[in-house]
């Protein structure tokens, strides 16, 4: 019997949690020969890959000779998948044993589903270890999705809900039909993007081409990074900013006919400085208004960056996004007003933690 499902994970100094992935992984309650695990390693320089090795002879391992970055590390591990569909997996997460069942029944039910990812709960989140340890199912978690302001935004749902239409997906845990791989110009994720945006771009170019892009919030899963409220501006977290938004814009660009971009650039340009009032219980009133107007020189630099360094690079595949899509001029820009400006947190889960940083 063929392979359905090949489930890629990429890791990079991930030895603290690598075992406790890929254990999760391999122990689903979905068929085991009917999925396949490929590891690949991004040149990691802690035990990482050993452990992958020796630990779990099932899984196929792919060792890069350097840090790829998290999509062209993705797009590495794709050759080595027999399955039609493949599910993009972050190192850093825990599933629970229902999670590919979950995350594989839209794409069964439905063949114009060609994309399905993951809510997600996060350390501090209600019964977060209980759940965990037990590989349970949560009973609450946060998909993501793009706002009218251009921002990914959580939004709680019991995990009991129905797959919700989105244009983004959350890349740390996707499942992709890769029968459209030449329609999306040939190639799963972006690996110019290096890590940031790569999973818009992707909701984006399936969007574009009229498939459907849902997420599961049955398939919930654990990330095991929390919550970060800090704002240091450091050289780290300046290349990050920098990267998150010169991507965006490039995402914007290699997406949209001419006018429906700059339609949508003020959105971009001054609605992405916003995310703070997102989060608005987590940061007093000078914080917020210190974090956008950080934010704020975050949107435009990295807009001048990716207009003045890397649309030319984007040309020839803006070309291709663009000569595929088959939504109408504006579709995108329609979408994004559809959404909410913010969102209000349901009243069972103000007491929960938001599950994303307040950068993006």
């Amino acid at each position: 019997m063929s392979l359905k499902v090949s489930i890629i994970i990429v890791c990079y100094n991930e030895e603290r949690f690598i075992r406790d992935c890929v254990g999760s992984v391999l122990e689903q309650d979905y068929p085991r020969e009917d999925y396949e695990v490929i590891v690949v390693d991004n040149a990691s320089q802690d035990r990482c890959p050993q452990i992958v090795a020796e630990e779990f002879p099932s899984v196929k391992l792919v060792r890069a000779s350097a840090n790829l970055g998290l999509p062209a590390g993705m797009n590495a591990g794709l050759p080595h998948a027999q399955a039609q569909r493949v599910v993009m997996l972050a190192c850093d997460t825990c599933v629970p044993r229902a999670w590919l069942a979950a995350l594989m029944r839209p794409m069964d039910d439905d063949p114009t589903v060609k994309v399905t990812h993951a809510a997600m709960v996060i350390p501090g989140d209600a019964d977060y270890e209980e759940n965990l340890k037990a590989r349970a199912t949560p009973k609450f978690a946060a998909y993501h999705e793009m706002s009218r302001l251009s921002l990914i935004e959580p939004h709680w749902v019991p995990t009991t809900a129905a797959p919700i239409p989105t244009l983004h997906i959350a890349g740390a845990s996707a499942a992709l039909d890769i029968s459209i791989l030449d329609e999306l110009g040939g190639y799963m994720l972006d690996g110019d993007f290096f890590l940031d945006c790569d999973e818009v771009d992707l909701g984006f170019r399936v969007n574009s081409l009229g498939y459907k892009v849902l997420a599961v919030p049955a398939a919930a899963y654990y990330h095991r990074h929390p919550f970060n409220t800090k704002m240091k501006f450091s050289r780290p977290l300046f290349r990050r900013l920098r990267r998150l938004q010169r991507n965006k814009a490039l995402c914007f660009y290699k997406n949209m006919h001419p006018l429906e971009f700059f339609a949508c650039l003020p959105l971009y340009l001054f609605g992405g400085a916003l995310k703070p009032l997102v989060y608005g219980e987590r940061f007093s009133l000078l914080q917020r208004l210190a974090y956008s107007a950080g934010l704020e020189f975050f949107v435009w630099f990295g807009f001048l960056t990716a207009v003045f360094g890397w649309f030319p690079r984007f040309a020839a595949k803006r070309r291709v996004s663009l000569k595929n899509r088959r939504q109408p001029p504006f579709w995108f820009f329609k979408q994004l007003f559809k959404r909410p400006a913010l969102e209000k947190k349901p009243e069972f889960v103000t007491h929960l933690k938001p599950a994303t940083e307040p950068g993006h």
